[in-house]
């Protein structure tokens, strides 16, 4: 694995990673204030610093009308002065008598101990609780949905698209380790947002982006194709039927086409196929040739056995399935993690559909490194969240020639809706995992896939 342990030692070992994460201030006591950090994954120590912002109005360029962002009224800074096992107490450096701060977020900036690792680069090995993310933004309004990443532009930068419950699709350029919003526009209230893929499919140069969607009224599985065009987004086409990208096993990302429809009162999926773009339409090409599942989602392509190519996909009893090319012949994932844990789900024909997240596959020096999802739900009489997602995690499996080995996780401070695995700015060969905080809030963070 020396590629990726190289990569660890110039992002974790040389530098700092600041790792944020958000709090409600739950009570306030003048420049005191309590934070709940019952769901953190990484708890803050003393000395840690937090912000709050007060935000104002839309700002927009006059002459453009492009959403900048919005204005910012004043930002109060602060540090933690006390740390118990489901809060934080906090201290207000700059604080205002007039300020009510209880129900507001606080943005909490954990500094890492940063550890030396004496031992030659050839042992430093990639093992357990050492999976720290390379970047993680500030926190987003809204609740994601779907997102992608692709070069909308041309320009060989990947830009990130998410579309959040509004139904707004909001486009971002990572520049100096910051997200910037260039573009925002609502999609049809009508339909459920399922989720995002990228490709560059009429050969211009530049991704169109495949929006999956239900539609209610209709009761049909569609996709729409826009393009980016003069600071904004134009429709291109309708696909019937869903859209879903993978990236193979040491191979350039690909888009499959998939339709589900009702035949005498029983759902029936047809054959995952690729999607191409032939006499200007987008179409299905040929079909995935390999053992049927009823999903394109969730799943992957790898040489697993070095000879021919298999898939691997979730399974909706959570594991997933190595599957070989009889239809007898296959190996699970351990036990331990449900990757079928989703939030993304849609009712059709009386069944409730849940949309797995996406599968990666990247190169280890032990075998095929797997990347997945997981999503822990808060339960109980008493929660307000009854049955709700709380918490993420990002799980990585081994394939060592024979067998599926638990390898690595990062816990996130949220729940999360799906994984990418591509490039965004200058951060290449990634995987990007948007989460929604505690608060409610969307926040990003990227993780290595090398």
């Amino acid at each position: 694995m020396k590629r990726l342990t190289l990569l660890f030692a110039v992002f974790v070992f040389t530098t700092v990673q600041i790792f944020a994460q958000s709090a409600l201030i739950v009570k306030q006591e003048g420049a005191k204030v309590y934070l709940d950090i019952s769901d953190f994954q990484e708890k803050p120590k003393v000395n840690d610093t937090f912000t709050v912002t007060f935000w104002g109005g839309e700002l927009k360029n006059p002459k453009t009308g492009k959403v900048l962002g919005k204005t910012i009224e004043r930002r109060l800074n602060g540090t933690i002065t006390m740390v118990e096992k489901l809060f934080a107490v906090g201290n207000i450096s700059s604080f205002n008598k007039q300020d009510n701060l209880e129900g507001l977020e606080a943005d909490v900036k954990i500094l890492p101990t940063v550890q030396h690792n004496n031992m030659p680069q050839s042992e430093q090995n990639y093992t357990q609780n050492n999976l720290a993310p390379l970047w993680q933004s500030s926190a987003l309004e809204g609740k994601i949905l779907a997102f992608t990443a692709g070069d909308i532009m041309g320009n060989g930068q990947s830009n990130l698209i998410l579309a959040n419950e509004d139904n707004n699709i909001i486009t971002y350029d990572l520049k100096d380790n910051k997200l910037n919003k260039i573009s925002e526009f609502k999609f049809n209230p009508m339909f459920e947002i399922i989720s995002l893929d990228n490709g560059d499919l009429n050969g211009n140069n530049k991704a169109e982006i495949f929006i999956s969607y239900f539609d209610t009224a209709k009761e049909h599985f569609n996709t729409a194709v826009y393009e980016f065009e003069k600071e904004t987004w134009a429709e291109k086409a309708t696909i019937r039927g869903l859209v879903k990208g993978i990236a193979p096993y040491n191979k350039e990302r690909v888009l499959y086409t998939q339709n589900v429809n009702n035949m005498f009162g029983k759902s029936n999926f047809l054959n995952p196929a690729v999607l191409v773009y032939k006499d200007g339409k987008y179409q299905a090409g040929d079909q995935l040739k390999i053992y049927k599942f009823d999903s394109i989602y969730g799943f992957n392509l790898a040489k697993f056995d070095g000879n021919t190519e298999q898939v691997i996909y979730t399974q909706p009893s959570g594991k997933l399935r190595l599957q070989f090319d009889k239809k007898n012949s296959y190996i699970n994932s351990p036990s331990g993690f449900n990757f079928a844990s989703t939030p993304n789900r849609i009712k059709f024909n009386n069944e409730i559909f849940k949309f797995y997240s996406s599968l990666a596959l990247y190169k280890g020096e032990e075998g095929i490194i797997i990347a997945g999802l997981e999503n822990e739900a808060k339960l109980g009489i008493l929660s307000s969240t009854f049955g709700y997602y709380q918490s993420g995690k990002l799980v990585l499996l081994k394939w060592d020639g024979s067998s599926l080995q638990k390898y690595n996780t990062a816990s996130f401070g949220g729940y999360t809706v799906d994984l990418f695995q591509g490039s965004l700015g200058n951060y290449k060969e990634v995987l990007i995992v948007p989460f929604i905080t505690t608060a409610g809030k969307t926040t990003g963070a990227i993780y290595p896939a090398k």
